[in-house]
């Protein structure tokens, strides 16, 4: 890659013009980088030739392409003539990510989802279960994005392509991959097992996720390449100002960089040293960051001041009456000790206090949820499908006759174990079915679900069920298999017409959480 000597030089590199290359290298690729002298080139094609002779590796000009930056037609022709290789143009791909000035056009994104999509050629989903569909949706299609997402921000247009191909193929038996009948919403489906859902990614969090760990090298490398490039284009003039301080103008990967910094500062604090290098307003020394709590802040807010400067003058910069969080930071602030360490930025949700994605991820899915009560589920000894099938259950979101109607399905209302004309309800089916009762009893957990009635969620219920088995393996295997059994009695008798007596029922339960019990 050439660039035109006026211009800015790739990542602020090549300081001595024509006497120094700079190289980007991985396993068989390589980048050079120089100034577009005559010179230099003439230069670039003899080092390369002496590397040719001393290491015995030909090198193959032909496959070699050039790329210029603001470079004359005649400067360009001068140059290419000098190393006989062809030209090229941006945008162009390496290592499998588009290399280009602007933002990536709608082609790149396209190709994202063509290969998400492309994965689904040499599945079949009729013969899957839905939890084997939710497992290859997870492992497979879900990480084909995240190489392309630890370096560019997804539009939100390619999410929604992306997550309808997998909502989809979760929910589709079909082979043409239609919608199917989406029993749970999205946003559900992608939260983590212990808050009720199925662990896929959240790929627009993820995506964020990712990309902090741009800021983090910023903040904690500042010696390497994209820490010096960055603060040599985006530092203003003092290059000790914290990078959360730079400009906010830029190429676009900034401008994406710069928009997801306050989720960077809910997930990193820091660790007061000296003080001299920890912004009082930006970053997070006593909680929170003191800007966000402090909306009618005055203009000093708007530069940097170290929070070791500020500590002889908070009542100055702080409007005045503060606030509650205002008055909590300034007493952290009264009792900060300063030393002669330097400042150090920690990541808040690891134990060493080194940044991972993993982390951030799993503190931004679940941030303001509530925890599942029934997270045990994935824990029992049953296969992946009855786990599926529970957490359905516990969510009201197996078909049973309420759950159709709200989709407009009719059909004659009536539960096929015990003939009631009732409507049938997920309650009246697993709980308070004579059929269902029975077979509670027989298994003597009759007691337990005695007080229950109709008014009574199913997620109660199952609590109940699940809390009278306390740790024991075997009655909680008991439990699953039993409401596993329920649903499937049911659906024989719906659509198969076959029946089987409650003794046979019993007996089947028996046998399978057995077997269960042996394999899972």
């Amino acid at each position: 890659m050439l660039e035109s000597a006026s211009s800015a030089v790739p990542h602020g590199i090549c300081r001595k013009l024509d006497r120094l290359f700079f190289v980007l290298q991985y396993e068989d690729d390589t980048l050079l980088f120089s100034t577009a002298k005559s010179a230099a080139a003439q230069t670039l094609k003899e080092v390369l030739l002496a590397f040719s002779e001393i290491s015995g590796i030909h090198l193959n000009f032909n496959k070699c392409s050039l790329v210029p930056f603001n470079l004359s037609a005649p400067s360009l022709n001068s140059i290419t003539s000098t190393l006989q290789v062809n030209t090229a143009e941006l945008p162009l791909h390496y290592l499998g990510l588009p290399l280009t000035l602007n933002k990536p056009d709608r082609l790149a994104y396209q190709d994202i989802i063509d290969k998400v999509q492309r994965k689904l050629a040499g599945w079949r989903s009729s013969l899957l279960s839905r939890a084997g569909r939710v497992l290859l949706a997870s492992s497979v299609l879900s990480s084909i994005p995240v190489y392309f997402m630890s370096v560019f921000k997804l539009p939100i247009w390619v999410i929604k392509a992306i997550d309808r191909i997998r909502r989809n193929f979760i929910w589709s038996s079909s082979t043409n991959q239609g919608r199917g009948m989406h029993l749970l919403s999205w946003d559900r489906v992608c939260l983590p097992k212990s808050f009720g859902g199925f662990g896929l990614l959240d790929l627009k969090l993820q995506n964020i996720a990712l990309l902090l760990r741009w800021w983090w090298r910023l903040s904690n490398n500042p010696n390497s390449l994209w820490s010096a490039s960055a603060r040599r284009l985006y530092a203003k003039r003092d290059p000790s100002v914290p990078p959360i301080l730079w400009n906010t103008a830029g190429s676009f990967f900034w401008r994406d960089l710069f928009s997801i910094r306050l989720f960077f500062q809910l997930c990193t604090f820091s660790q007061v040293g000296s003080g001299l290098a920890t912004s009082f307003w930006y970053e997070n020394w006593g909680g929170s960051c003191l800007y966000y709590c402090t909306p009618n802040s005055k203009p000093s807010a708007r530069r940097f001041i170290s929070l070791r400067s500020a500590f002889s003058s908070v009542q100055e910069l702080l409007p005045s009456p503060m606030t509650f969080q205002q008055s909590s930071l300034c007493e952290v602030l009264a009792n900060l000790s300063f030393t002669d360490q330097p400042d150090k930025l920690l990541s808040k949700y690891t134990s060493n206090g080194i940044y991972t994605a993993s982390s951030a991820y799993r503190f931004l899915v679940s941030a303001g949820k509530i925890r599942f009560p029934l997270k045990c589920i994935w824990k029992f000894k049953v296969p992946p499908s009855i786990k599926f099938f529970l957490l359905l259950l516990a969510h009201t979101r197996i078909l049973t006759q309420d759950q159709l109607l709200k989709r407009h399905i009719y059909f004659t209302p009536g539960c096929v174990l015990c003939l009631q004309q009732n409507c049938e309800t997920a309650s009246h089916l697993f709980f308070l079915c004579p059929f269902s009762k029975q077979l509670w009893h027989s298994f003597g957990f009759s007691n337990t679900l005695a007080s229950l009635s109709s008014q009574d969620s199913v997620l109660l219920s199952l609590q109940l069920l699940f809390q009278s088995a306390a740790r024991d393996r075997l009655k909680l295997t008991l439990i699953a298999t039993s409401l596993w059994a329920i649903w499937l009695e049911r659906n024989n008798r719906t659509f198969r017409q076959q029946s089987r007596r409650l003794d046979a029922v019993h007996h089947w339960i028996i046998s399978e959480s057995t077997l269960f019990m042996k394999c899972c």
